[in-house]
């Protein structure tokens, strides 16, 4: 009964007002009543009746004014409320909240403040990301831009040394009529190697650019990940006994599916096998694990050596990009391996990340699995 009163009550402002008036009437009503009996039992200073009913009506009019703003005081408290809430949304604070207290006008008021403060942080935050979204394209570009100066600075320093290499080695044969059989084939062999390396150089810059344009055809099948791996293997076990590389191998489950493009996932691998090779230490082993549950095939490729900076970790898949003491002639190359790996990985919807801390660094390869019916 009680709250049916009081949803009554706090229903409409004017009803709630007209409420207080017949509340207010009522306790005067009766004030002015029990001042009359007062005054008509007691003759004081021998006042008429006339003053007697005048001196009860100022009094009770005195009382109604008192009670009627005691009442309404409610109502006030609340509208200071919502004033103070409006001016510190203007003020730009818009994680305030103004009570809904009443089911009326002033409820609605306070749901409106609530709604526009709302409003004004969503488009504050909408203008922050827009702000951030125009820092990070204005990072783009720039970055971009470095990227370009990086690329005409690596592939001019790059192709240099090799050209170098075969332009002096060929001017040698060609200037010197007096050079022996032995000298001549020997000049030609390393100009031949130097323009194997120039050749290769020359492919990885179309391969990756290929890549990255999305112009290359992808040839998807179902794939045996297992003995993809253990067939990548085997192709560097030369080069592993040559390096004194021992392989350790791992392999969850024999028969691992994935769908994919055999050549382009080979080349994945080959590109960190030959990054293992290039940056492991001789004498040690190079781990190769491939893992599994039930979505997920991972392989992993593990070698020890000097690990690669934190500072450098971040950007070693970005096109170009060379840790400086990774520049040599023996190891540097174009600086598009790991590039080009990357991109065939997100190709086939897979993660491809490096971790390195002490003196190993692995490479982690995600990619989905194949469900396939034995």
């Amino acid at each position: 009964m009680m709250n049916k009163i009081r949803r009554l009550f706090m229903s409409s402002f004017r009803w709630r007002l007209f409420i207080n008036l017949v509340v207010t009437y009522i306790l005067t009503f009766l004030v002015y009543s029990a001042i009359v009996i007062i005054l008509e039992s007691f003759n004081i200073f021998g006042m008429s009746i006339e003053v007697k009913y005048f001196l009860a009506f100022v009094i009770s009019l005195v009382i109604f004014l008192v009670i009627f703003f005691d009442l309404m005081n409610i109502t006030l408290k609340y509208i200071s409320v919502l004033s103070g809430t409006i001016q510190e949304v203007t003020a730009g604070y818009y994680d305030v909240e103004a009570p809904i207290e009443y089911d009326d006008e002033l409820g609605l008021l306070a749901a409106n403040i609530n709604a526009l403060a709302k409003t004004l942080k969503d488009k504050e935050r909408e203008s922050e990301i827009l702000k951030e979204n125009e820092r990070l394209a204005f990072d783009a570009e720039r970055n971009a831009e470095k990227q370009k100066n990086d690329l005409i600075t690596n592939v001019a320093h790059d192709l240099r040394t090799p050209l170098t290499t075969i332009v002096g080695y060929l001017e040698l044969i060609k200037n010197n009529e007096h050079l022996s059989k032995e000298d001549i084939q020997k000049y030609s062999t390393v100009a031949y190697e130097k323009s194997k390396r120039l050749q290769g150089m020359m492919d990885d810059l179309f391969e990756f650019t290929s890549l990255d344009q999305a112009n290359v055809k992808v040839h998807m099948t179902t794939i045996n990940i297992s003995e993809l791996v253990l067939q990548m293997v085997d192709e560097f076990y030369p080069t592993f006994q040559e390096h004194l590389l021992t392989p350790v191998i791992r392999i969850s489950q024999p028969n691992l599916f994935i769908k994919g493009d055999g050549q382009l996932i080979a080349r994945v691998f080959d590109n960190l096998l030959s990054n293992a090779v290039k940056y492991g230490q001789d004498n040690h082993e190079i781990k190769i694990e491939v893992l599994n549950d039930d979505e997920t095939v991972t392989i992993k490729i593990m070698n020890y050596g000097n690990p690669i900076s934190q500072e450098d970790l971040p950007y070693i898949f970005d096109k170009f990009y060379r840790s400086d003491s990774s520049r040599s002639s023996s190891t540097g190359g174009t600086g598009l391996g790991l590039a080009i790996a990357k991109n065939i990985i997100h190709i086939h919807n897979g993660q491809i990340f490096a971790t390195s801390h002490k003196e190993k660094t692995t490479f982690v390869v995600v990619l989905n699995r194949l469900q396939v019916p034995d």
